[in-house]
């Protein structure tokens, strides 16, 4: 047995302990699990919602990619860094029918856990000015991975300076009514936060509104032993997904990559927001898109 579907196999085998134990740890448990019901199952409550990047999208503008994309049953784009008129993306997807899902940017050049004060704190005016920008289109949050690159401080130090900027500009983004989305990396692109579960615990650390995990498939193919139980770990605090198979970052459905164990936590979760596409398409895009929707909807279905 290969390493990983070890761990596959030792983490799905905990969760399914932990479900069961705390099943049978009362009469009204008991009856709920007989009933196909298990507590902290949020099944009822879950929503499969597509998003993507522009792009996999066809077509020569971003207004023809955003019309394409409600006409295939997309209902939110991703765009990347706002700039001074990025009011225009707002009239851009309500003309289309679209939600502005997510900002993603990634690290601001690490600035914001730099050892030095300046540094951290132009990261610090950056990242505000995303925010408040996300905030007035709607946006569910920035995405924002801590650090990228090799080592180069002992983990402690870089999640003391990562919680630290979190109180701080987690209850900004919330006042602007969106969210510090912490990205987890695959280990050759990021040393420091590579784990769902991980994300969460630095958000409780945090303990603070406005900050939120992300979930990314690709990663988690690397670095998660089991996609569903680094979901459940991520609980409450996942508020955006990154889809892209897990060897070479093409659609969902191009490789064999199984997709069902993500979409399985994130039934139990509850999940409702956005399932956004992040990766290359190997193929031509109007046929090949729609066959990766259609193949996860499949996965949603059997999860």
């Amino acid at each position: 047995m290969q390493r990983r579907d070890f761990l596959a196999t030792a983490a799905t085998v905990g969760v399914a302990a932990t479900i069961s134990a705390y099943s049978s740890s009362s009469s009204s448990s008991l009856h709920a699990a007989e009933s196909g019901v298990v507590p902290g199952d949020q099944r009822v409550k879950a929503k499969l919602r597509f998003c993507s990047q522009l792009g996999i999208i066809p077509g020569g503008s971003a207004e023809e990619k955003l019309k394409w994309m409600k006409q295939n049953g997309f209902e939110a784009v991703e765009i990347g860094k706002l700039d001074d008129n990025y009011l225009d993306w707002k009239k851009r997807a309500d003309d289309a029918g679209l939600r502005i899902a997510s900002i993603c940017i990634g690290s601001f050049g690490n600035k914001l856990t730099d050892e030095d004060p300046e540094k951290r704190k132009q990261g610090f005016d950056e990242l505000k000015i995303q925010l408040e920008r996300a905030g007035k289109l709607g946006a569910n949050g920035v995405v924002y991975v801590p650090a990228t690159g090799k080592p180069d401080r002992p983990n402690w130090r870089i999640r003391e300076l990562t919680v630290a900027m979190l109180k701080e500009l987690g209850p900004f983004a919330a006042e602007h009514k969106t969210h510090i989305i912490l990205e987890p990396l695959r280990r050759n692109e990021a040393w420091f936060l590579r784990q769902v579960g991980d994300a969460a615990q630095i958000t409780k650390d945090a303990g603070v509104p406005g900050v939120a995990v992300l979930g990314d498939t690709y990663h988690m193919y690397t670095e998660e032993p089991d996609e569903m139980a680094a979901i459940i770990a991520g609980g409450e605090f996942v508020k955006h997904i990154h889809l892209g198979n897990g060897t070479k970052r093409q659609l969902p459905g191009q490789d064999n990559h199984c997709h069902i164990k993500v979409m399985r936590g994130l039934k139990y979760i509850g999940y409702s927001e956005f399932v956004s596409y992040e990766c290359g398409v190997n193929g031509d895009k109007a046929v090949e898109v729609p066959k990766s929707v259609e193949y996860l909807k499949k996965c949603w279905d059997e999860a």
